[in-house]
Order: C-alpha cells, then structure tokens, then sequence
C-alpha cells in the first residue's frame, strides 16, 4: 500500500463555509429554486461557493473562481467532490436563475433564517442606500434599465452606477433586506415605496422601530407610514421650525458624554411627533474648524476685491454706494467699516476749460474689513447640532437618550456599505456585461455581508458571554475584534490531505 499526501490552503474559509452551513444557505436555496438533475452542483451549493470565494478577500473577480478553488479543499466545503464542475457557465447559469426566481425575495428568505437561528433582534432596522459604480458598455436589455448615470454618493459623476439599498439590524448589524435599483433611483422615492411594502407585513403591537437618515423626513412619506409604523429620522434643515430651533436654543441638558440636546415636541404632515435637538461636541470642534477656513478663505477673496473697488472708478456717489452695498450683502462672516468715498476731479479735453462748464467728478470706494462676530456667533451656534424625530409619542417605550443611542446606530448600515466597497472585495470591479447578472451578483454580495457581520457578531457575543479577548492588531486584548482580523489570523492554515493507494 503506497501513501499519498497533498495539501491545500485553508486559511479562514473553513470559518465561511461553517457560517454558511448554519444560516442553512445551500438548503434554503435549493428548496427556492430546485436543482438541476444533471449538475453536479446545486444552485445553492453555487452560491455558497461564490460567498467563499467573495470573503476569500483575494481581489479576484468571479470569472476566476475555478482558479481560485484549484488550490482549496472544495470536498470540504460541499462534502463532494466536485472541482471539475466548477466554471464560468455554471456560475451564469446560477446567476440567472437566481433572477428568474427574484433576488429580492431570495436574499430575504435566507436572511429570515439566519436571524431566526442566530436570535437576531429586529427591534431596531436601520435604512440606507448607495450606489456602486461600473466601468465599460454593458447589454441593453428590453425594458431594463439598471446601469445609468446619477447622483453619485462616492463623488464620481463621471461614471454611471446602479444602487443598493439595505435594511439592517442595530443588533450586530445584520442585513436582513437588500434591493438593488437603478442608478439614478430617488432616496426620498426608494424609502417611501419599501417602506409602504413593509408596512403591510407589520402586525398589530410588533415593537419596531425603522430609522433612516433625512430623505425618509418627506410630507408624503410620514403621512404614508405613520399611522402603523414607528420611525426616526434626521429633521432637514431647511424646514423653518428646525431652522429656529438649531439656531434660538441655548439651555441644553447631557444626554451622554459629548451629547447635550433637548426635547421639544411638534407636528408636521398631521403627524405629531417627538424632536430632540442635539449637539455633539465631536462634530462641533470639527464643523467649527471648518468654518474657520471657509472665514479665512472670504477674508482673502474680500481683500483682493476691496483692493480692486480702490481703484475702480464711478461716475457718481449714488452708484458707488450701490455696488459697494450690493457687494457688502455677499459677505457672509465680515464686514465694512471706516467706509468712504472719495471723489476726483476728472479734466475734460484739452486747454483751458469754459467758466461754466460743469465740473466733472470721478468716485471711489476706500475701507477697512473686519470679521464679523455677530454674523459667526450665529452660524457657530448652529455647528454639531442636528434634530432627531420619531413619531413614537410615549418616553416609556422610548427614552430621550434612547432615541439619541439608536439613532447613531445608522452607522450599522453604513459599515455594510463600507464592507461592500472595501478594494479587497470581489465587487471592486464588476465585470457582468448583463445588467440582469449584476442584480444576482449584488445579492451574492449581500449574502457575503450577512455571513460575515453573523460570524463577527457570534464571536463578539460569545467573547463577552466567557469574559475572554483576543488580541488585536498591536497586541492587546480586544472582545470588539472585526472578522477581517481574526480571517487574517488564520492565513497559512493548510488542510493535509492523506490517501492511501494500492499497488
């Protein structure tokens, strides 16, 4: 009998594979969109592969994942052997049929599981979109528009994008909805309309609360979802009522370290609501410092312009006293002072002028700038201060603080954006030329977020649960770790493979 041994590289997909396995992705999946007897592999199982592959962290897009599983126990992961069917028309093929079926629907099924296996709260949902941009020409399809130009919120105008919109948990934030929609989709539109689909699912006395920032603050909307659904949200502020508020406040009690606010209450689209101005101070000492530039940078252009109305030459006092105040009103942080208008005798012609000819006279404007405090004191006021709403009336059920903590807990969707845009992703560059594909594949996405964030959050808890650490990046002990660094801990984890031939 001859032994054989090889290996292949492990590292932190076991970790992935585990996840996937107890969400119960593969079945959930199969049980959607029912396999192909002829293939080796399921659709399920396709996915759960792509997800490996999408937290393998290796920059390779999808096209490759034959070449990446080359060097990975695939046997491990599916229980099977079945390498050689892993390609490019496979994955296509899963890809499409997740479409076919709905992506929608088939990323929230799976999440449901995952939350009610793993005790998801979903007391506390937080919404939020982005948009991911795309390089090169992609297919027309009939009556399908997805890629297009929009408000880009990554500052790239230049390329066209398509969006994703995500609900999550405050609770380890989990996704538990996704959506992906055109590039050029409306927040204030988007929210209105997923937040109307929900609010049919909600039953009577379900304590939920759904946060957004301010784009979900629109008459329509509130009057739309208020009646059934509880919510908070960022006041704009360009409303009137908020504009006094923000700038006429002046007494404000400590909620927590470094938030001072107060709570008024108010009413706006016939929906009487709970406000609570806030001040950070974090965000005061960083608007403040931006302010100051923005003051330094008028007092420049200010300078130069003065300078050039010294030397600038009016035909009468009157107009010199209208451009002067005419320019004076663009001022925003200074003002004029020790104003005065010189006038100049101006010769006309040649020779000795007639003893009554008139006089002619030229004008020009002198003066001293100076900063205005009165007008920054105003606008310094305003600065780190912003209102939280919510329709939820009784402080018993939710406290001024607690409308404070969890409106900051928005961050949780943002931090999944984040994640989907991290360079070392898969999505860094979108490759599908089929807009429909691209769909399925933001899915894969959001299923990559929803095993990680469910993995980082059952280590967080067991961490805390036991009263143990880890270490993080410079050494000391940590029960916060992120799942990236604990995925980087097992890099150069090997699976030794042991065969035993005859002959």
């Amino acid at each position: 009998m001859k032994e054989k041994y090889s290996s292949k590289n492990l590292d932190h997909l076991g970790i992935v594979s585990q996840i996937c396995d107890e969400i119960g992705i593969v079945e959930v999946i199969d049980k959607l969109i029912p396999p192909d007897s002829q293939m080796k592999i399921s659709h399920g199982e396709c996915i759960k592969l792509m997800v490996i592959n999408g937290l393998g962290f290796t920059s390779r897009p999808l096209y490759l994942e034959a070449q990446f599983f080359s060097s990975r126990p695939v046997h491990r992961f599916l229980r099977k052997d079945c390498e050689d069917a892993i390609n490019d028309d496979r994955l296509r093929r899963t890809l499409d049929r997740m479409f076919a079926f709905g992506c929608d629907p088939l990323f929230a099924s799976v999440a449901s599981q995952a939350a009610l296996r793993f005790g998801i709260s979903k007391k506390f949902r937080h919404l939020d979109s982005t948009s991911m941009q795309v390089h090169g020409e992609y297919e027309d399809e009939e009556g399908f528009q997805l890629i297009t130009f929009g408000y880009s919120k990554d500052h790239r105008p230049d390329l066209k994008q398509f969006m994703i919109y995500l609900m999550s948990s405050q609770d380890g934030d989990v996704p538990l909805l996704a959506k992906t929609v055109a590039g050029n989709t409306s927040d204030k539109k988007l929210f209105r309309e997923r937040l109307k689909e929900i609010n049919k699912q909600i039953q009577e006395g379900e304590n939920t609360y759904f946060i957004a920032d301010s784009a979900l603050y629109t008459r329509e909307t509130l009057t739309s979802i208020s009646s059934s659904m509880k919510w908070m949200t960022r006041v704009p502020e360009n409303l009137v009522e908020a504009k006094g508020i923000i700038q006429e406040a002046n007494v404000l009690e400590e909620l927590e370290p470094g938030y001072t606010g107060k709570e008024y209450r108010s009413e706006y689209a016939n929906v009487k609501q709970r406000w609570l101005l806030v001040r950070s101070e974090q965000a005061y000492l960083r608007e403040a410092k931006t302010l100051k530039k923005w003051i330094q940078k008028e007092k420049d252009r200010a300078v130069r312009e003065l300078k050039q109305w010294s030397h600038t030459d009016f035909d009468c006092e009157k107009d010199a006293k209208t451009a002067l105040s005419r320019w004076e009103k663009k001022l925003k942080y200074h003002m004029l002072e020790e104003t005065t208008i010189t006038s100049t005798r101006v010769k006309q012609g040649r020779g000795r002028p007639k003893a009554d000819a008139p006089a002619a006279y030229r004008y020009r404007i002198t003066g001293i700038l100076k900063e205005d405090s009165a007008k920054v004191d105003i606008v310094l006021r305003t600065k780190g201060r912003f209102i939280i709403a919510t329709n939820e009336l009784d402080e018993s059920r939710l406290k001024t603080q607690e409308l404070l903590q969890n409106y900051k807990g928005q961050q949780s969707v943002e931090r999944g954006f984040r994640f989907l845009k991290e360079p070392a992703f898969m999505t860094s560059s979108v490759f599908l030329k089929s807009q429909k594909r691209i769909i399925a594949l933001a899915v894969v996405m959001c299923l990559c977020l929803l095993v990680y964030t469910i993995a980082q959050r059952y280590l967080r808890n067991r961490l805390a649960q036991t009263r143990a650490s880890v270490p993080n990046q410079l050494g000391k002990p940590t029960r916060m770790p992120t799942m990236r660094w604990i995925f980087q801990l097992f890099e150069g984890v090997h699976l030794l493979i042991h065969r035993a031939q005859l002959g």
